[in-house]
């Protein structure tokens, strides 16, 4: 497979028939792995480990900074219009 298991509609070379991929949660450090079959056929289940590239290490941080910035902003914001209803209620 030369493409990613994320990438959307893989399909086998060999049969055309759409391959099934499942992200495994227990990832060790520089590898993401993975549970790949062809869709209707269990028999052809295989665990995968890709590497990750740089380039996908550095947006996973980006994603990972702003993602907190937005959330903590998120949760200020909510506790001001909190204590804007509740002085609004007395």
């Amino acid at each position: 497979m030369d493409r990613s298991p994320e990438a959307w509609a893989l399909r086998c070379p060999a049969c055309r028939r759409v391959i099934r991929t499942r992200a495994i949660d227990a990832v060790s450090g520089d590898v993401r792995a993975y549970e790949v079959e062809v869709t209707g056929r269990p028999e052809t289940r295989r665990r995968i480990e890709v590497p990750w590239t740089e380039g996908e290490a550095a947006r996973l941080r980006r994603w990972l900074v702003w993602s907190t910035v937005l959330t903590l902003a998120l949760v200020g914001l909510l506790f001001a219009a909190a204590r804007w209803a509740a002085g609004q209620a007395r």
